[in-house]
């Protein structure tokens, strides 16, 4: 990244009121926690139900539905034709099986070491300190920042959020793809 030009950094966030699509075995919600290593050799598609009812209120079908958690991103197959190729190098698309449509994990297996740990405020696991649980406050190191749209942070091990930045997030606000929304953690204002 240009030094005179700040990157910024966003987490994904679903919109409020679109549907959720989650395993139909509640048992395999664990094949959905990824770790950034690869897995598409070995990938055997869960089934998922859509959920558009939750607690009484019509949840509106869309591109990017909620899943378990923010590891993964959950497409459409319209979104994946439309972008798919804007994210190949940034992770794998794992087929999921669904009755009312088809849908894709997105596991992002690219990493940028660009937190600054030290200036941040985490949350380390007590059994390895160097394992960040989560991060309250981000602050990046601007020189390690790349031209990347999207990455991981090594020292989650590849189980946090995804990161994202301007390229994604205007790719997706002007694609007309439905059910993403972004919150800005860096620079902060």
């Amino acid at each position: 990244m240009s030094k005179d030009r700040t990157t910024n950094i966003y987490k994904i966030r679903h919109g409020e009121g679109f549907e959720w699509l989650l395993p139909a075995n509640e048992g395999e919600f664990e094949l959905l926690i990824f770790d950034g290593k690869p897995r598409a050799n070995s990938w055997k598609a869960v089934a998922m139900r859509r959920l558009e009812f939750i607690d009484g209120k019509f949840r509106q079908p869309c591109d990017f539905p909620c899943g378990s958690g923010g590891s993964y991103l959950i497409m459409s197959e319209a979104a994946k034709e439309k972008i798919g190729l804007h994210l190949n190098r940034y992770g794998e698309f794992l087929p999921l099986r669904c009755d009312e449509g088809n849908f894709w994990a997105f596991h992002v297996t690219h990493f940028v070491d660009a937190l600054d740990e030290n200036a941040s405020n985490v949350l380390r696991s007590t059994d390895d300190p160097k394992v960040v649980l989560m991060i309250h406050r981000h602050v990046f190191q601007p020189a390690k920042l790349t031209e990347d749209w999207m990455f991981k942070l090594p020292q989650s091990r590849g189980r946090g959020p995804i990161y994202v930045t301007d390229p994604f997030v205007n790719l997706i606000r002007t694609s007309g793809l439905t059910g993403l929304e972004f919150k800005r953690i860096w620079p902060h204002s």
